[in-house]
């Protein structure tokens, strides 16, 4: 597990990783390779609002709108090649706690 706060997410790191942006927060497994968004109060819902297999985390570091790609379910990949998200920008990324 990481321990530390970083300042940036590559995907290379491994670990679990809380991102969290102006209105939502991401929390990244990168050992399993997926992305859950928790929208915060306010934010908009989105198609996005669960954990999804990760593809490519194209840019995610503090200070910065955050921007990956997801590959879409089994049942999803018929009509969706993948999906993006582009986050507010990011205040934080740090370890998450065990669970």
């Amino acid at each position: 597990m990481a321990s530390e706060r970083t300042e940036e997410l590559t995907g290379a790191e491994g670990g679990r990783w809380i991102v969290t942006t102006l209105s939502s927060t991401y929390r990244f497994d990168l050992d399993a390779m997926t992305v859950t968004r928790i929208p915060g109060e306010g934010a908009s819902r989105t198609v996005n609002d669960r954990t999804r297999p990760l593809r490519e985390i194209v840019r995610c570091g503090v200070g910065a709108r955050g921007y990956w790609l997801m590959n879409p379910e089994d049942d999803e990949s018929a009509f969706v090649e993948n999906y993006w998200q582009l986050s507010t920008t990011i205040q934080s990324i740090a370890p998450a706690p065990a669970e």
